[in-house]
């Protein structure tokens, strides 16, 4: 691939549950576990953040900037 050329990902989705003990999530397609239990909607975003970045990365081996 290019290293000028654009690039565009369609990321997976994740879903998020707010439960008594805390927030978890997990992708929304196939039997992946749930994650958590985190102790704020912030946490649970960063963690989600982390997660697509990391799908990202494995994607693009070309673009990775740290």
């Amino acid at each position: 691939m290019l290293q000028s050329a654009k690039r565009r990902y369609a990321l997976k989705e994740y879903s998020v549950e707010c439960r008594p003990i805390g927030w978890f999530f997990r992708k929304t397609y196939g039997d992946d576990p749930w994650h958590g239990p985190y102790s704020s909607d912030f946490s649970i975003c960063l963690m989600i953040a982390r997660q697509l970045r990391t799908e990202l990365l494995r994607r693009d081996k070309i673009c990775a900037i740290s």
